[in-house]
């Protein structure tokens, strides 16, 4: 067993690696489909045009200094310029072995649409003359196809943590986790929190199969674990649809607390939805608009 590992894990990349470019030029037309126009940051910060003055504090460079603004007050300004550079887009999702589920409602795998997704805010994000990288990767944020192109061999990656890595990311940059998040609250929780305390704006995406949400199925049904060796086999499985509903909305509820006390968005998607629809609300959401 422990000699099979590796060659599986061979097999999983070059499976998902074949998968890719079609993947991206999906991600690519749905980007496109979105694109609302450049998106400029209309913050203060380096830029040509007027923003706004504010008075001079402690450890600002004297060069910033209007003299001509001074010069009619008791106080010193400071001349803000209006930034439209570029910012910062950190990306992750969840390609364990749970998002591989697909039911008869759906046309995709849950990791399919993560995937997709993630590349196309990506694509949203490098159209807007913004940097993107991935959550967990050695490689730094970039810009342009190349960044792209980077980004999505880290989607094609396996990786079977159901939760992200942390690692060291600017602050006021923005993250998109995109997962169904059925782990343990707990868990969610110190995750999220870890990344919190980078000082990023957080995005959390919850992918679900419609037939995670509804159980849509009646009589006599096995259900497995995802090492095939959990089973459970209901006699009458419509008797239990009214408590799994119930279970599954609290666990939503749940992921949804987390990100509310963090002062992130929480947005849910299924993968039998259109695929344009989350992706521009998504957008929406990362430009503060």
């Amino acid at each position: 067993m422990a000699q099979a590992a590796p060659h599986n894990t061979s097999q999983r990349a070059d499976a998902l690696s074949q998968k890719l470019p079609a993947l991206l030029v999906k991600a690519e037309r749905v980007a496109a489909t979105v694109m609302l126009g450049v998106h400029g940051r209309k913050r203060a910060g380096p830029g040509e045009n007027f923003w706004a003055y504010r008075h001079y504090s402690f450890g600002d460079s004297t060069q910033r200094i209007d003299w001509h603004k001074s010069s009619k007050s008791d106080q010193v300004y400071i001349r803000e310029n209006e930034w439209e550079a570029a910012n910062t887009l950190w990306l992750w999702s969840n390609i364990g072995p749970r998002m591989d589920f697909k039911s008869h409602l759906a046309t995709e795998t849950k990791k399919e649409r993560a995937q997709i997704l993630q590349l196309a805010l990506a694509s949203l994000a490098i159209r807007a003359h913004e940097r993107i990288g991935a959550i967990g990767s050695d490689r730094r944020a970039g810009t342009g196809q190349m960044a792209l192109r980077q980004l999505a061999e880290d989607c094609a990656k396996p990786n079977d943590n159901p939760l992200p890595v942390p690692r060291a990311m600017q602050r006021q940059s923005a993250a998109v986790l995109i997962s169904d998040f059925l782990d343990e609250p707990e868990a969610i929780k110190r995750a999220m929190a870890t990344l919190a305390e980078s000082g990023v704006r957080g995005h959390l995406l919850q992918i679900t199969d419609p037939a995670e949400e509804t159980l849509p199925y009646d009589g006599r049904m096995e259900f497995l674990g995802l090492d095939s060796t959990q089973k459970f086999l209901a006699n009458k499985t419509q008797n239990l649809r009214a408590k799994y509903i119930e279970a599954f909305a609290t666990q939503r509820e749940a992921v949804r607390q987390i990100a509310s006390r963090l002062g992130w968005s929480f947005t849910v998607h299924r993968t039998d939805e259109q695929l344009s629809k989350c992706l521009q609300a998504l957008h929406l959401r990362i430009s503060d608009r």
